[in-house]
Parts: structure tokens; C-alpha cells; sequence
């Protein structure tokens, strides 16, 4: 039996890890949140040392999936000191504590560590991350690599799935502007410059049980730098159409912008290459257009 720690389990992918890991076999999941702490979920604040402390060694975890930050670019650059104790301060100090009980981290990492400008983007490929979001992951991923704890760093894309709210996701969030324009009898501007690649939050829990699943006992297989590739490419522009489509909202509401959007800086085509993960028997299974109705029937479409 592996057991293992999940931190940010009460976010849109750590929800969707602890359903994975709870109907997979051989795995004992225990979660930590903190602001939504609740059901089953334990209140852990990452940044009090002592606490991460006491808890790993009551827990007793073989693997920690670090999951939790501030993953909002333009909140990132708003406040930059709370952001940087959770995505780096916190990153590191699991890390360091995992190391001196020989415990196992997977990290979340984003895609957001390249530039744009050169996709697709290998594990090895050079980084360069534009905005403090991406450089605070980034630093998160060497803190990791460096802490003596076995290791392994998932970088994903953007994030979609069963959102609590429609603004828990930028994709999902596409659907509540739509609908209000709609109403008000607007057109809605969609960015139409970075090309994306929507990643349903099912698909990387089942990659991070992947992993898992091949860390066991430290098989070199299972460390490194792993990228999730989406299999769909498309601006929010293309997503808007396609959630239009579910809406029932017709395409011609929808109009491209073609400008950069505002806030932190964004790459233009962060494209990951997936094959090593591929390597491991991994694919994503869910169609963009049958996760997304999923994830936004329940505010909008009654059956």
C-alpha cells in the first residue's frame, strides 16, 4: 500500500486527484487544504514549518503530490510576496522535510516556465519564463530537484474540470461571459493571440497516478521532468466557439480579439512535448468538447 499525501486537495485538480486515488488500488490518499478545508480534507497551513512537520510525521506519507499554489498570473503580480511564500517558500519546505524521511514529491508544475517561442518544449528544453508566476514555479521545480527527496515534476497546461465555480477556471470562465453578454444582447470579445492546449483536470490526475504508480520503490523510470500534452490546440477564441456551441449561443456573438491579452505577460505557444509520458502507457482520454459541457451543465443546462 503507497500512501500518499495530496496538498491543495480542496483545488479544481487536487479534487479531481483525491476521487483518482481513492478508487485506484493500493493507494491510501490523505488531503490538506487550508482556506476550504472541510470533509475529511485536513486544515494544513504550508507555510508554518512546525505544522508541515508534526503532520508528515503522523501521516507517515511514501509520496507527497504538491499540488498547491497561487496558479493565477495576474493575482501572482498583484501581490507578489504572499504568492512567492506559497509557490517557493512552501515548495521548498515540503521538499526539505520530505528529504530527511525519504519521502517521495511529485510537483505541479505549469507550462508556463517557456517563453512561447519555440514549441514544442522537451523536459530538457531551455526555460524561460515571462511572468513572476512562471519564474515562482520555476523556482518551486529547482527547489524540488535540490532537496535530496526523491523526485518527479508534472508540468501541465491550462486547467479545466467539475469547477466549484465557473471562475475557478479560465476556461470555464469563458462560459459565464458569454451567457452575460448573451443576455445582454453583446458580442464578447475572446482572446484569439496564444495558442493553448486545455487540459481536463480527470486526464492529469490519472497521469499523476501514473507516475506514481511508476515511482514505486524508486524506479528511475518514475524521476524527472514529465510534460502533460493536451491533445487539442486551440485559442480561448476556439474554446469560446465551442462552449458557445454547448450554450446553444450562436458562433457569430463571438468575436476574435487578435491583441495579446492584458496583465502578467503571457507566452505566445507554450506546446509541451509528452512523449515521455506517453513512454509510460499515459494518453489523455477526454475530447475538450465533452469535458467542457461536463464541467458547465451543472450551471447553466438542466437535463
Amino acid at each position: 500500500m503507497m500512501k500518499v499525501v495530496v496538498t491543495g486537495a480542496t483545488g479544481l485538480l487536487g479534487r479531481s486527484l483525491m476521487r483518482t486515488l481513492d478508487g485506484a488500488v493500493g493507494f491510501e490518499v490523505v488531503g490538506s487544504g487550508f482556506s476550504r478545508a472541510r470533509g475529511g480534507i485536513i486544515r494544513l497551513d504550508l507555510e508554518d514549518e512546525d505544522s508541515v512537520a508534526r503532520f508528515l510525521d503522523q501521516e507517515k506519507p511514501d509520496a507527497i503530490v504538491h499540488a498547491a499554489a497561487e496558479r493565477r498570473p495576474d493575482a501572482v503580480e498583484k501581490s507578489p510576496e504572499s504568492a512567492e511564500r506559497l509557490n517557493v517558500g512552501a515548495s521548498e519546505r515540503i521538499a526539505r522535510l520530505a528529504a530527511r524521511r525519504n519521502c517521495r514529491v511529485l510537483y505541479i508544475s505549469t507550462d508556463y516556465v517557456f517563453d512561447g517561442t519555440n514549441p514544442p518544449y522537451g523536459p530538457d528544453s531551455p526555460v524561460n519564463p515571462l511572468n513572476a508566476y512562471g519564474r515562482m514555479k520555476l523556482a518551486g521545480e529547482r527547489a524540488v530537484v535540490s532537496s535530496g527527496a526523491p523526485w518527479a515534476i508534472l508540468r501541465i497546461p491550462i486547467l479545466y474540470g467539475a469547477v466549484e465555480r465557473l471562475d475557478e477556471s479560465p476556461v470555464t470562465e469563458i462560459a459565464a461571459k458569454l451567457v452575460a453578454d448573451a443576455v445582454r444582447g453583446e458580442k464578447t470579445r475572446v482572446e484569439d493571440w496564444a495558442m493553448r492546449y486545455p487540459a481536463h483536470a480527470d486526464d492529469v490526475a490519472r497521469a499523476i497516478l501514473a507516475l506514481l504508480e511508476t515511482g514505486r520503490g524508486g524506479r528511475a523510470e518514475g524521476t524527472g521532468i514529465f510534460h502533460f500534452a493536451a491533445a487539442e490546440a486551440m485559442t480561448k477564441y476556439g474554446m469560446a466557439l465551442v462552449i458557445a456551441q454547448v450554450l446553444g449561443i450562436v458562433g457569430n456573438q463571438v468575436v476574435p480579439d487578435p491583441a495579446p491579452p492584458p496583465g502578467a505577460p503571457r507566452p505566445k505557444d507554450c506546446g509541451l512535448d509528452g512523449s515521455r509520458l506517453a513512454g509510460l502507457g499515459y494518453s489523455p482520454r477526454i475530447a475538450f468538447s465533452e469535458g467542457v459541457r461536463a464541467a458547465i451543465s451543472p450551471f447553466f443546462l438542466k437535463e
